[in-house]
Order: structure tokens, then C-alpha cells, then sequence
């Protein structure tokens, strides 16, 4: 297995994740535009998607690969983007743009005002986000690592069997 190949796929998906955090601040798409923004965050999936099917792809092309080292080209890539984009994002979270998550609170009332929910109702779901782990989220935190270095790369990883056969 070329672990060189991982390392340069989960490199590019860490910094290309860094890269749209930073062209989403600029563009004020994650702040006052956080309504066109949230578009660009499900478009996003797609780096992933296509990082590590290309390093599953380079790797099933240099020999074929098994379904189990398929899911540790996932994995690895995963963990390579982690260690890359979670430093940055909690950089980003706490000195370049601590004030993100106000953003999100201001649309998501913005969100339940327009749908006729009840103040109380409100009250309750934004008080309950404010004190969420999401906005609250420390460096290297054990359900971020699960979710974007096990869980996504392990999916796609499977997808990636209907798409990426072995080669003869």
C-alpha cells in the first residue's frame, strides 16, 4: 500500500477544507450571507467524495486492493485531512472569527420565527445550540475525529465499491 498516496490526498482535503472556510469568511457566506452559504456547506461533501476516491483509485491502479485496504486509503485520508483542518478550524472558531456561531444562531431564529414557532419554542432550541458541544468544540475532540476521519471515509469508502472496481 502507498501510504505516500494517503498522506497527498488527505493533504489536499485538509487544505482545500481550509481553503473554502477561508473563501466562505471572505465572502461574508458564513456570516451575513449565511443563507446562500449553507448551500456551499452540502456542495463541500464533494471534496471528500473525490479526495478519497481518488486515492482509492490511484491505490486499486497500482495493485487491486482488498475491501479492507480500501477502507484504510479512506481512513488514512481522513485522519491526514483531521490533523490538518481541525487545528485551522479551531484557529479560525476561537481568533479569526469567533463571532460564527452568533451568525448561525441570528438564521436559524430567523428560520423558526418564519415557520410560526412558539417564543417559548424558540427560546428553548436557541438556548439549547448556544450551549451545544458544536459551538463550544475544543481541538481534537473525540466525535469530530469519529465523524470526518472514520465515519465519512468509511462510507465513502463503501460507495466507492459500486464506482472504483478492482482492476484484472
Amino acid at each position: 500500500m502507498n501510504i505516500k498516496n494517503n498522506i497527498k490526498y488527505g493533504a489536499y482535503m485538509g487544505l482545500g477544507f481550509c481553503l473554502y472556510t477561508t473563501l466562505m469568511w471572505l465572502t461574508n457566506l458564513d456570516s451575513i450571507y449565511l443563507h446562500i452559504g449553507q448551500y456551499f456547506d452540502i456542495a463541500i461533501i464533494l471534496l471528500p467524495l473525490s479526495m478519497i476516491s481518488l486515492g482509492i483509485y490511484q491505490q486499486n491502479k497500482l495493485s487491486p486492493i482488498t475491501l479492507p485496504q480500501r477502507i484504510v486509503v479512506a481512513i488514512s485520508i481522513g485522519i491526514v485531512s483531521f490533523i490538518i483542518y481541525d487545528p485551522f478550524l479551531y484557529v479560525y472558531h476561537n481568533a479569526i472569527n469567533p463571532e460564527w456561531f452568533s451568525h448561525v444562531i441570528k438564521l436559524k431564529e430567523i428560520e423558526l420565527n418564519s415557520a410560526n414557532v412558539s417564543q417559548d419554542l424558540i427560546t428553548e432550541q436557541l438556548k439549547g445550540m448556544r450551549n451545544s458541544s458544536i459551538a463550544n468544540a475544543g481541538i481534537f475532540e473525540l466525535p469530530a475525529i469519529l465523524a470526518s476521519g472514520i465515519i465519512l471515509p468509511l462510507l465513502i469508502s463503501l460507495i466507492s465499491l459500486i464506482y472504483i472496481k478492482k482492476e484484472k
